[in-house]
């Protein structure tokens, strides 16, 4: 019996876990805002940059709101107050918003960073070796 309760829960809870996990996603709609102002800070090791931006929804609503922004450590977004951006906000909250694309470097800039160390580090090692 006492194989059967725990049978049973662990059939109920991988129910719980699969209906949960098979949740609809948030549809976002993509438009135009502009930059409004830009808030870059630094603590310690990390960097943030958040700007906020107005824009219009598809059903002529005007809002403004905060979205993350693509930056260079210690240097500052790329971006300017009064620059046109494409953000998405989400459909059922328009307030929620996300930059449409992540750049190429901004996805896998950390790891071409580890890459050209390490072919530094070979090609001086190759290099000492030889001597």
């Amino acid at each position: 019996m006492k194989t059967f309760k725990t049978y049973l829960s662990l059939l109920l809870l991988s129910f719980s876990i699969v209906s949960y996990t098979q949740e609809p996603t948030a549809e976002y709609i993509e438009t135009e805002a502009t930059i409004t102002e830009i808030n870059f800070k630094v603590r310690s090791r990390r960097s943030s940059a958040t700007a906020t931006v107005d824009y219009v929804t598809k059903e002529g609503d005007s809002l403004s709101s905060t979205v993350k922004l693509f930056h260079i450590p210690f240097i500052g977004p790329l971006n300017n107050e009064g620059d046109k951006i494409t953000v998405l906000y989400n459909k059922a909250t328009p307030l929620i918003l996300t930059t449409s694309k992540t750049s190429f470097i901004q996805s896998y800039g950390l790891y071409l960073l580890i890459a050209m160390g390490l072919l530094i580090f070979v090609y001086r090692f190759i290099k000492r070796s030889k001597k």
